[in-house]
């Protein structure tokens, strides 16, 4: 499944892998990903199996109450350069023919 595709589906693709499904993620034909659905039937359980497996790094420490207080990044819209209205246009009509 290609990237755009993912991204038109992801709730749908989402579902099949929770129902057991593996789904490849490729970017111009060459895989660059793997969803695969976790194996626990609790958060907890499913983390600890990817620490385990090597796949993710446990937290050192957990998060205090200054971590929740930090200043969140605000979404900008970056600057538009020539030409970009009609490649978004581009896109737009591919995802409407997915």
């Amino acid at each position: 499944m290609g990237v755009a595709e993912l991204k038109a589906l992801l709730s749908e693709t989402l579902a099949k892998v929770k129902a057991g499904e593996e789904v490849m993620v490729t970017e111009h034909g060459r895989p660059i990903a793997r969803l695969v659905p976790l194996t626990a039937t609790s958060p907890a359980v499913a983390t600890q199996e990817l620490v385990h497996a090597g796949l993710v790094r446990a937290p050192e420490r957990s998060l205090d109450e200054t971590f929740w207080k930090l200043p969140r990044a605000k979404w900008q819209e970056p600057p538009r350069r020539y030409g970009e209205q009609a490649e978004e246009e581009e896109d737009l009509e591919l995802l409407e023919a997915v």
